[in-house]
């Protein structure tokens, strides 16, 4: 497949005026993974740049992940401070990729439901005062285990130079996720990180995962729609996407 794709992306430029080809690999999953999965690693809480912000206020310390590809980390050095009016009738919003900040609704609904594996900061408004919103950013007490022995790993054919081999996270694709069967039995919460870090691109980070419970309440209540592709119609603004890991003994 690799030699094939690699092929086809080299007669394209041929072919045409462009410079580069790129790819998406996507992955389909049926009714049976979604109701077998214990967790679902949370893509996205809108599809929309409102849920996805960008912090411009929060000190945050860079340091260097890997000196090779030069991914870095980062680390919140005082609490998140944002304008809390962006959250307005949201439920979550993401910052920078890697934190996620929850509105009062969504914060009253958790304690309702009694969601384990989390505790909330306050987030500082910034911004008028009139505009205030209660906002709380969600800091996750645990990991995942590490991913099982049999996951398999993919990478773009057409982007070489995205793949970093000293710290082997740069460039790689890291889903379906994969974890040994004994999961079931060992963490039992309704939110994780994942242990391994993910790039974003320019950072790493890790992952956040909810489990089954959680995904089901938050369908019954109508905090999002069955969202299950990127692609799919019903995908809006306010929606979030949700992709299955698997066992290894399925």
């Amino acid at each position: 497949m690799i030699e094939k794709m690699e092929e086809i992306r080299l007669r394209l430029l041929h072919l045409f005026p462009v410079d580069e080809i790129g790819e998406e690999i996507l992955f389909s999953y049926n009714d049976d993974e979604y109701e077998k999965a214990p967790f679902f690693n949370l893509y996205s809480s809108g599809n929309s740049a409102q849920a996805n912000l960008v912090n411009k206020y929060s000190v945050v310390k860079s340091n260097i992940f890997c000196e090779a590809c030069g991914l870095k980390t980062k680390t919140l050095e005082s609490s998140l401070i944002l304008d809390t009016s962006k959250l307005k009738n949201r439920y979550m919003i993401n910052i920078d990729g890697m934190f996620w900040v929850v509105s009062e609704k969504m914060a009253d609904l958790m304690s309702k439901w009694n969601i384990t594996g989390y505790h909330f900061k306050e987030v500082i408004h910034r911004g008028k005062p009139e505009n205030s919103l209660p906002a709380y950013q969600l800091v996750i007490e645990n990991t995942l285990p590490p991913l099982s022995s049999s996951m398999k790993y993919y990478y773009f054919v057409s982007e070489p130079k995205e793949r970093c081999y000293v710290c082997g996270v740069r460039g790689k694709i890291n889903y379906p996720y994969l974890f040994d069967k004994t999961i079931t039995k060992t963490h039992t919460n309704d939110l994780y990180l994942l242990s391994e870090w993910v790039s974003n691109g320019s950072s790493v980070y890790h992952p956040l995962f909810i489990s089954q419970r959680f995904r089901k309440l938050l369908l019954e209540h109508g905090v999002t729609r069955d969202v299950r592709s990127v692609y799919d119609n019903n995908y809006g603004s306010k929606d979030w996407y949700m992709t299955p890991v698997f066992l290894d003994h399925y």
